[in-house]
This record gives C-alpha cells, sequence and structure tokens, in this order.
C-alpha cells in the first residue's frame, strides 16, 4: 500500500499496463512530466524500503515494470499487511463513520485519534466535516459522555451511508486494504471470506445472477452487518410494505441466506435482505411473466422510445428489451431503497456520449414519476451505456484470425460496451464471449488466444487490460500493443504533447483543449472507427433550403411527402425512404408523433438513405396522422440516418429545443424562416 494516494494509483496504472511511456503515463493522468517524475520518487523510495528494484524511467522511453515487483504485488494482492499509510481526509471522515457503525464499546476521542493517527483537535475538525457531508442522508454523528461518538438517525440511513461509503473505497486502488485493516481495527475477526463464500453458494443454489462488483461490495456490507446485528440493530417497515416483500420469491433466498450466515432472521431483516437481493441480482427475462411483470412492459415501452427518441429501429427489438429487463431489474429496486451505486464512468459516459445520455434522461423522466423514485444520474449513466453498447455494431464482418474472450465484473453493460469497441478496433479478433471474473476462472480458456479484462486476471494466455469506455489514447495504446503481440508491429508513437510545443513555437494557440482533441484524433491508428467530430449540429441539417412553411395539406401522408422534399432534390435521400417512413406510421401507428403537434418521421437507413440530413416542415392548419383526431401535426421534422449515431448530436439539439414550449410556439406562430433558423442556431451551440 503506498504512502499517498497519487503515487498509489500511478504505480497501480503501471502494474496493469504492461508496457508504458512517459507520454502515456501524462496523458492518462493528466500530469506534468515534474510531477509524474516526483510521483515516480516516491515509489521507488517506497520500493527501496522493501529490498525491490526501482522503476526505471528515462525521457520518453519505454517504462517497465521490474518483474519482481510485479510478483511482489501478486502475493500480497490478498495478505494482510501491518498499516504503512497515512489516510486522506476523505478516508478519514470515511474511516470515522465505518468504525463507529461497528462500535461495541463507547468511542472516545483517543480511539479516533489512534485509528487516524492525528490530533484531536483534527479529529474534532473531521467529525464536524462527516456530518456536513453525510447531512443530505440524514445521519449524524454526535458525542454523549455516557454514549462517546455514536451515530444517530434511522437504521436504514445508516446502512445506505456504509454502503456508499464502501462503494466509495472499493474505487481506490487500494481500497480493500484499507477496509481490512479497519475491520481489523474494530474487532478480532473478519468473516468477509466466508461470506463472500456463502453468497456464491446462494447463487449457484437459487440459479441467480449478480454483477461481481456489486457482489464483492455486498459481502463487505454483510462483513460490516455481522457486527451490526450482534448489536440488535434492526431497520423497520410499514406492516404494507412488508406484506408485499414477503410475496417476493426472492425472500426464500434472503431467508436461506440468513440462515446459512446464522444472522438473526427477524422479520424486518428478511425484507431488508430481499431489497438488497432484489438491488443485486440482475433480471432474468426467461422467467419474467409479460402480462404481470409492470418492469417488462416498461422496458418495452423504453426500447419503443429510444427508437422513437433515437430515430432508429432496433433489428433485434426482443434481444434489446430481454437485456435492458436484465439491467433495469434490479436498477428499480436500487432506486426505490436508495441502495447506493458508484458508476466510475458517469463522467465520461456524459462526455463520450453527451447525446445519448441527454436522450436517455429524458427519456427516464416520465418513469421516474410512474414509479415515484428519483433516477440518479449514475444509473442513469448505466442505462446510457446499455443504449450506446447496442448501437455499436462493427462495420464489416472480415474473416476471424484470433479468438478473444472479455472479463468484465461490472454487468452486463459494460461487457457489452468492451465487446464492440474491441470488434470495431480489431477485425483480426472474433470475440468469443464475455464472462465474470469467477466464470473465467470457473471456465477451461485454452481454446482463447487472447483475453481483454477490466480487472487483473490471472491467466498463461496473453491478458489485456482495458476500460468499459476508452478515449483515443487508450484505444491507440491497446492496438500498438495488441499488433505488437500479435504481429510483432510496432507504431511509432505520435506525441500530441510534442507536437503542441513545436507548435507553440510557431504559433499562437487560442483553444488548447480544442487543439489537443484534435491532434488525439489524428495521432489516433488509422484503423480504429470514430464518429466524433462527424456528427453535423442542427443548423448544418437545417438551412433555408430545408426550412419550409406551408399553409396547408390534404393529409398526414402529403404532409411527409412535403417535407422529405428537400431531402430528395438534395440526393441525400431515395423516394423509397419517403415510401418506407409513410408505410412504418401504418405499420407500427403513430409513434412519430412525440408530442403535441410535433412528429418525427424517420425510417431505416437501408430504406434509401444516402447522406445524414434532416429536414422540416411548418404548417399553418394541422394533418392527422391515421387520419386519427387524436394525432394533429403542425411541425414535421423528417430526419435520415446513415447509422445509429451520426444523426445523434442533431438530434439531442431537437431534443432540448422541443422540451422548451416556448420554443414549439414560435416554431408555430412564426412565418419567417429568418426566425427559425436563427432558433437553430441557438439550439446548434448549446452544449
Amino acid at each position: 500500500m503506498m504512502i499517498e494516494k497519487r503515487p498509489a494509483l500511478l504505480l497501480n496504472y503501471l502494474l496493469n499496463m504492461k508496457h508504458s511511456t512517459m507520454n502515456q503515463v501524462m496523458d492518462h493522468t493528466q500530469l506534468t512530466k515534474r510531477q509524474i517524475s516526483y510521483d515516480f520518487e516516491k515509489v521507488n523510495h517506497w520500493l527501496k524500503e522493501r529490498s525491490l528494484p526501482p522503476i526505471q524511467y528515462k525521457g520518453n522511453q519505454y517504462i517497465l515494470m521490474p518483474d519482481d515487483v510485479v510478483d511482489y504485488f501478486r502475493k500480497q494482492k490478498n495478505s494482510n499487511q501491518d498499516r504503512d499509510f497515512n489516510l486522506t481526509e476523505e478516508e478519514r471522515l470515511i474511516f470515522i463513520y465505518l468504525y463507529l457503525f461497528i462500535r461495541h464499546e463507547p468511542i472516545s476521542s483517543v480511539h479516533l485519534t489512534q485509528l487516524l493517527q492525528v490530533s484531536k483537535n483534527t479529529v474534532i475538525s473531521d467529525v464536524k466535516k462527516a456530518n456536513e457531508m453525510n447531512s443530505a442522508l440524514l445521519v449524524e454523528i454526535r458525542y454523549t459522555r455516557q454514549q462517546g461518538y455514536h451515530l444517530k438517525g434511522t437504521e436504514f440511513d445508516k446502512r445506505v451511508l456504509v454502503m456508499q461509503h464502501l462503494a466509495q473505497l472499493l474505487q481506490m486502488p487500494y481500497g480493500e486494504k484499507l477496509i481490512r485493516y479497519l475491520l481489523k481495527e474494530g474487532n478480532e475477526h473478519n468473516p468477509f471470506e466466508s461470506i463472500h463464500d456463502t453468497l456464491n453458494q446462494i447463487k449457484k443454489l437459487f440459479g441467480l445472477h449478480f454483477v461481481e462488483e456489486r457482489l464483492k461490495q455486498f459481502a463487505y456490507f454483510l462483513t460490516f452487518y455481522f457486527y451490526r446485528q450482534k448489536e440488535g440493530k434492526f431497520v423497520r417497515f410499514h406492516s404494507d410494505e412488508m406484506e408485499l416483500l414477503n410475496q417476493d420469491p426472492m425472500r426464500k433466498v434472503a431467508e436461506k441466506l440468513l440462515q446459512l450466515l446464522q444472522f438473526k432472521t427477524e422479520e424486518t431483516e428478511l425484507c431488508y435482505f430481499t431489497i438488497q437481493l432484489l438491488g443485486l441480482s440482475l433480471g432474468d427475462g426467461a422467467v419474467q411473466d409479460g402480462d404481470r411483470d409492470l418492469l417488462f412492459k416498461l422496458c418495452e415501452q423504453l426500447v419503443f422510445d429510444f427508437e422513437s427518441k433515437a430515430c432508429i429501429v432496433f433489428e433485434k427489438k426482443d434481444e434489446v428489451i430481454k437485456t435492458l429487463y436484465q439491467h433495469l431489474k434490479p436498477a428499480y429496486f436500487r432506486m426505490k431503497y436508495r441502495i447506493p451505486i458508484t458508476n466510475p464512468l458517469l463522467d465520461q459516459i456524459k462526455i463520450e456520449h453527451k447525446e445519448l445520455f441527454m436522450i436517455v434522461k429524458e427519456m427516464l423522466l416520465p418513469i421516474g414519476t410512474l414509479l415515484s423514485i428519483t433516477i440518479p444520474e449514475e444509473e442513469i449513466g448505466f442505462i446510457t451505456i446499455h443504449f450506446g453498447a447496442l448501437l455499436e455494431k462493427p462495420k464489416l464482418a472480415m474473416p476471424k484470425k484470433k479468438r478473444a474472450v472479455v472479463v468484465c465484473p461490472s454487468g452486463i453493460s459494460s461487457s457489452l460496451m468492451v465487446k464492440h469497441q474491441l470488434e470495431s478496433l480489431f477485425s483480426e479478433i472474433t470475440v468469443e464471449k464475455t464472462l465474470s471474473l469467477q466464470e473465467f476462472q470457473e471456465e477451461g480458456t485454452n481454446t482463447y488466444d487472447l483475453v481483454f479484462s477490466t480487472v487483473a486476471v490471472e491467466t498463461e494466455l496473453p491478458c489485456f487490460q482495458v476500460k468499459p469506455i476508452m478515449t483515443p489514447i487508450e484505444k491507440n495504446s491497446l492496438v500498438t500493443e495488441v499488433y505488437q503481440h500479435l504481429f510483432g508491429i510496432q507504431y511509432h508513437e505520435l506525441s500530441v504533447r510534442e507536437l503542441l510545443h513545436t507548435i507553440e513555437k510557431y504559433a499562437n494557440i487560442v483553444d488548447e483543449n480544442g487543439l489537443k482533441k484534435a491532434l488525439n484524433q489524428i495521432t489516433f491508428h488509422k484503423k480504429v472507427v470514430t464518429y466524433r467530430g462527424n456528427q453535423p449540429v442542427l443548423q448544418e441539417l437545417l438551412t433555408d433550403e430545408t426550412i419550409q412553411i406551408v399553409e396547408q395539406l390534404s393529409d398526414w401522408e402529403e404532409a411527409v411527402k412535403v417535407a422529405a422534399s428537400p431531402l430528395l432534390e438534395k440526393g441525400i435521400i431515395q423516394a423509397s425512404y419517403i415510401e418506407a417512413m409513410i408505410e412504418n406510421v401504418k405499420t407500427l401507428g403513430p409513434y412519430v408523433v412525440i408530442g403535441p403537434e410535433v412528429a418525427i418521421p424517420h425510417a431505416r437507413p437501408e430504406n434509401g438513405v444516402n447522406q445524414v440530413g434532416m429536414s422540416f416542415l411548418k404548417l399553418n392548419q394541422p394533418v392527422h396522422f391515421l387520419n386519427d383526431e387524436k394525432y394533429p401535426v403542425r411541425l414535421l421534422f423528417c430526419i435520415a440516418a446513415i447509422d445509429n449515431k451520426t444523426h445523434l448530436k442533431a438530434l439531442s439539439q431537437l431534443t432540448r429545443l422541443l422540451s422548451e414550449k416556448d420554443n414549439i410556439d414560435l416554431l408555430k406562430d412564426n412565418d419567417s424562416t429568418e426566425d427559425i433558423s436563427e432558433l437553430f442556431k441557438q439550439y446548434s451551440e448549446v452544449n
């Protein structure tokens, strides 16, 4: 365990990367060369204290991790060590809370000063900051002479916070070590391993599917709960809710779990663990009852809405609904009962899939209202990458040569995302299947050539560590590394920093971040398929040539034809595409009517789209889709998509525009093409 967080992150990164360069480390950490060199000194000093060889680094050449260091960490992975770290302030606040949660005696400031190895004044200050941090969850740390430091709040809220803090710690490279140290400090026995084994036993016994990362988090929570229930601390539920939960089939699983763990089987605790298991296990599409399962029906509606809002049509809709149901069922219980979940990819998702995130967020709003739940951004992020993964498709079916397997303990969505990214990157590789860590360890893997994993795995096969969402730099590094392994090909690395340094000598850089992003795209390996940067904005598609204002038309079919006519004239679509749009409405219903008097007609790209396009028709007198008075339309946005993604940026801008009632009124009431164009321009500039 490293002394400080930043050197620890550097060492963790280098342990995961077989080969790296200073430039790659700088790009990954966003630190300067000087800062990284400083961290290297700390890492090497720490290694020297343990009689380990230093990590050699020089200039911008490859940084090679000594085998002795790799072996050391492999052996230390599951071992318990004495304390050799200093806690950061964030870690101290979490430590105080978790320590108090498992207390079995009055806790004084002496206990906390020893635990944290800080002064009494720092403890007092940390307790105050911890209360500020935890205030939203209605749990407070209090002190009385009789009870010492203790927690005030409902048992349910206290447990929510424990799970949240555990999730935070487990995101850190040395988080498990910290948790084990804390448990050792608070008690003599750590039942984590036996609890984890019991959960796996339950999984097999009842044929359940758990996301591995959450299973580990839950096992640690149960370890904390082990001490809590010994103190007789139980949750409370309303009788109506208990009655409902007692009817759920998962109650039997909860009962068996508590029995195997020899925990007290209070009725309220059975309900509590029924909820936890429902939030933990993946929904099984095969066992749902389509007539009665509201969530499954909601998934059908969500996929339908997604197709409508994203203007795409899934080829295998049933599979899409089934995989979404697998994700949404546990997510529903997590949201309803505030089971915290960490989405370490959230910030990246919001950047890399900004348009998709916005579409999904808007799509989920009515679901949240219907189910009376708040949908956190973490869950929106997971559903976004779920749909994002389903949109990813390799462009060409090339001859397959190497067989690979993806190992990912984070869940179905992440596995799909990794699989599709790899298939887009390597036409020479077939990703045979995705496995959880346990499945990988249990299954014979001799039939595969390569392993791609989001976590470190023990294997004799060539193994490459990847992220569920990779940046262009990370993809470039991966391509280089894999090609070097497969074919002995090594590509010259183009350093963005070196390029920037050279450009700075001869030109003034106005937008350094923008330039850096563009250079990253240029230096990105040519094999990689990218679409970012090729997505037109709203004003590029909706121009004077594609905007029309018409007083009245005979019917909705005529309106669709007129709306699409500028695209036909410009050669963006073929006549068959217009016929397909009309036929879709006749076959599937007026699903293109997305709001009061607004429709977005569209069809699949293979129905006759030559290039991405959009047109707008405003009618002063409405037409009625399918001649039904319930579907009057005056605003038609005809969309021609060439794939599942290129049109998403313009579509997300349009969605944002149409979400404001004033904008719809403006479009209906204004006959000035200039004013309408100006509105489209405004929303083209919205980030």
